[in-house]
């Protein structure tokens, strides 16, 4: 049984109990801002000619260096009841990962969104949801799943969440089906610099394994950095359009194709943010407020003078310009996962946390099952989503 469980049945034991709602229990959890660097890692490197030089933080807040083969493995540590898990490190990428995939309209997908840091209500989602098993390990078989972006920042564990990834892609590959994560606007951040919504352990982690930056832990001679550096910010996977923000009037009016998309942010990942006054034209574009990792222009409540609701007409020219039937995103919170515009676009972002009212962790994603839409919850919950068509 999770932690998180665990926290579910005490507090609702005591609230019966004491007739104390279950929200004022969730009031003793520690603090996550409390979470250090202690045991942070391991981020790793190639090493000449062809190993590997794993870096972690002890639990004494000391640098720790271990060697490893060309073909080794890492560990990644236990958090709470979460057990320690195993990660074969596979050669460098290898160039861009595809960005136009088909998908059979009756397959098996999960799409997620932002997760933040937040580790163990990502792990207790893909478990109750079948994603994996008590063990972290695919069990989706055929099916697949896609992450929109934003795993950096905010949370306290982001960087196992990275290698839970890392680990699943291969593993679902093998099983017969797709893990494909995406770039969000705080991973490209992180990559380019800009560390202002970090948790406070990561600077220390930095400090402490003798890097100026938290970016230097994630260059493209990092395992991770290279991964995800070949990963898509915008994927055309069959009939649906999936991606961080979305697609914005400015974007369509400038008839940028996908390719052309994921290049304009591969491009922006080789300048910090610092310049990025000397990004061209398209790069800025993509990786601005009218870009997809940016933008806003499906929510109302979102709608600013300089950003206005994007109207029914260029959703319509966005799917027929992608020649898709949907587009899915995160990036901008909403209640509960929903179709708008009549189920063109669904919004994903859900953020993971914890529901102090009813005493369980919050995290929502879209599923695709059988042809039907859902819903589905960190309870293991699923309820159908209702389209226009």
């Amino acid at each position: 049984m999770s932690r998180i469980m665990r926290r579910i049945m005490a507090a609702a034991t005591l609230a019966a109990a004491l007739g104390l709602a279950a929200g004022a229990q969730a009031q003793q959890r520690p603090d996550p801002a409390s979470v250090t660097a202690a045991g942070d890692g391991p981020y790793v490197t190639r090493t000449a000619p062809r190993g590997w030089l794993a870096r972690t933080v002890s639990p004494e807040l000391t640098p720790v260096e271990q060697r490893i083969a060309p073909r080794g493995e890492v560990t990644v540590g236990a958090v709470g009841d979460i057990p320690a898990f195993t990660v074969p490190l596979r050669p460098r990428v290898q160039g861009q990962a595809p960005d136009t995939l088909p998908l059979d309209p009756g397959a098996r997908l999960m799409v997620l969104a932002d997760t933040h840091g937040e580790y163990e209500i990502v792990v207790e989602f893909l478990r109750r949801q079948g994603v994996i098993d008590a063990n972290l390990r695919w069990a989706f078989g055929d099916g697949q799943m896609a992450v929109t972006g934003d795993i950096f920042d905010r949370g306290a564990h982001q960087l196992e969440i990275l290698w839970l990834f890392y680990k699943l892609e291969a593993e679902a590959q093998a099983a017969g089906g797709a893990l494909h994560v995406l770039l969000g606007n705080h991973d490209t951040m992180n990559l380019r610099g800009d560390l202002r919504y970090l948790h406070p352990r990561y600077p220390q982690t930095a400090g402490i394994l003798g890097a100026t930056s938290y970016t230097d832990l994630f260059t493209p001679e990092s395992v991770l950095g290279d991964w995800l550096r070949s990963r898509p910010a915008v994927l055309k996977l069959g009939d649906l359009l999936l991606l961080h923000g979305g697609i914005s009037p400015q974007v369509l009016d400038e008839k940028l194709t996908v390719a052309d998309l994921n290049a304009g942010v591969l491009r922006a990942l080789e300048t910090p943010v610092a310049r990025k006054d000397e990004l061209d034209p398209v790069a800025a574009l993509v990786t601005g407020s009218f870009g997809p990792l940016w933008f806003r222009g499906y929510f109302p409540d979102q709608a600013r003078p300089d950003r206005p609701y994007m109207p029914r007409a260029d959703v319509e020219r966005s799917l027929e310009f992608y020649g898709v039937r949907r587009i899915l995103v995160g990036h901008t919170t909403v209640d509960s996962v929903s179709p708008l515009y009549g189920g063109w676009v669904i919004a994903v972002q859900v953020y993971p946390e914890w529901d102090e009212r009813a005493g369980r962790p919050r995290l929502e994603g879209a599923l695709r099952e059988g042809g039907r839409w859902f819903g589905a919850n960190a309870q293991g919950e699923r309820r159908m989503l209702v389209m226009d068509d």
